[in-house]
């Protein structure tokens, strides 16, 4: 099905793939970073590692030569690991024991989807030691403000990660209660301005972590959430109240919401998924890209260095989005 609603679009999966990662190659660095903005360096980490990952689970569709762009985002990251293995997210000041934990879980994920499995498995186990014995991960990482170094999506990239690589966490049953008692009665995780200023950057990750474990009842509240919200036209889009800068665009946030749903096991025979594809497809730019928008932070100086356009990030979403459904 999701096959047929390109074909009406006079498209196929694989080209739309291939021209995105195309995108993706044409902003490959010399250094091996992959960035929209070579003189913005804040998120180059994070940026490169979901790139590659995206380029990992559609590397079936892809070219051969497509593997020197692997090597060469492999070996930008690998010279950016701090000694435990972790990332940071990009070019900033913090010590060398201070990492991003989501972007380390998906570079994990990227490694293991590439078929590193050792490097994967030793990343892995020293993520798996950083659990709380109360069953959350928090980010590691002085740029973070104390009180959001804890929120559901932490914990869920990191459940998903060693999931990836066949580890159980060590406090399972704790993190899982963690995840449900973070949703609230409208089946969200809450919103943050610092996380991308969504539901759906909390959300997804939270999810998928909790469809791996089989809690369905709480998969399906979020499921709700995220249907009720839709927007007539297919997309969806939210923001903190109150916020004063520019929120996620609706192409991240779409994609975003539609992994969500694609992990909560809705295929594209569903009216809400079509309609996602389908706003999606007509938001496609003409190199393959998704526009992303800059990352919601404030219009203060002291976060002008963050203010970083999205759309490597975004493109990357909407790649996951394609895959999670195209695996239904």
């Amino acid at each position: 099905m999701l096959e047929r609603i390109f074909e009406e679009r006079d498209l196929t999966i694989d080209r739309v793939v291939v021209e995105a990662i195309d995108y993706f190659r044409r902003c490959l660095q010399p250094d091996g970073s992959i960035a929209e903005d070579p003189s913005v360096v804040v998120f180059q980490e994070w940026d490169s590692v979901n790139a590659l990952k995206a380029i990992a689970v559609w590397r079936k569709v892809l070219p051969e030569d497509y593997a020197s762009v692997i090597d060469a985002v492999l070996g930008f990251l690998s010279g950016r690991e701090k000694h435990t293995g972790m990332l940071s997210w990009g070019a900033t000041e913090i010590g060398p024991a201070e990492y991003c934990t989501e972007t380390s879980s998906e570079y994990i994920s990227a490694l293991a989807i590439l078929g590193h499995n050792e490097s994967a498995r030793r990343k892995a186990d020293f993520l798996r030691s950083r659990q709380l014995p109360h069953g959350p991960w928090e980010e590691v990482h002085s740029h973070i403000p104390k009180a959001f170094q804890m929120e559901p999506s932490v914990t869920g990239f990191a459940i998903c990660a060693l999931d990836r690589v066949g580890i159980e966490p060590v406090y399972l049953d704790e993190a899982l209660e963690y995840l449900t008692k973070k949703q609230n009665a409208e089946g969200h995780f809450g919103i943050n301005w610092y996380y991308y200023c969504t539901h759906y950057y909390l959300m997804r990750p939270a999810v998928a972590a909790l469809v791996d474990f089989g809690n369905y009842a709480a998969v399906a509240k979020a499921r709700d959430f995220v249907l009720a919200r839709q927007r007539p036209d297919g997309s969806w889009f939210s923001q903190v109240d109150g916020f004063h800068g520019d929120p996620s665009a609706p192409e991240l946030q779409t994609a975003l919401a539609l992994s969500t749903l694609a992990h909560a096991g809705m295929d594209a025979t569903e009216p809400p998924v079509r309609r996602a594809v389908e706003w999606l497809l007509e938001r496609r730019r003409p190199d393959g890209s998704w526009f992303g928008g800059r990352y919601p932070y404030p219009e203060t100086e002291s976060y002008s260095s963050f203010r970083a356009t999205q759309d490597v990030f975004t493109t990357a979403q909407v790649l996951a989005a394609f895959d999670y459904l195209e695996q239904k």
